[in-house]
């Protein structure tokens, strides 16, 4: 399965020490997975995760951000593989 393609490229991702401090502030204010309660269950988040993929629109920043855990991260990743594969 492919995966996304579009014409307009994604805004430049925030790395290095400038992403360390924003995961850290975001498990420090949000240290559970946001999505896990949809499931009926409760994980640390692990994973600095955009709510908007930066592929469809979504910022770098602090308003478009989330804690997700490694399952939750890769059930939302597969679901926006889809979307990608769908508009092709």
């Amino acid at each position: 399965m492919g995966g996304w393609t579009s014409s307009a490229p994604a805004p430049p991702r925030i790395r290095g020490r400038d992403l360390q401090r924003r995961r850290a502030a975001l498990f420090a204010r949000a240290p559970w997975c946001a999505l896990c309660p949809k499931r009926g269950t409760r994980n640390r988040a692990t994973i600095r995760d955009h709510i908007i993929p930066l592929r469809e629109g979504g910022r770098d920043d602090d308003s478009n951000e989330q804690g997700l855990c490694q399952t939750c991260s890769d059930i939302k990743t597969r679901e926006e593989s889809a979307r990608g594969v769908r508009r092709q």
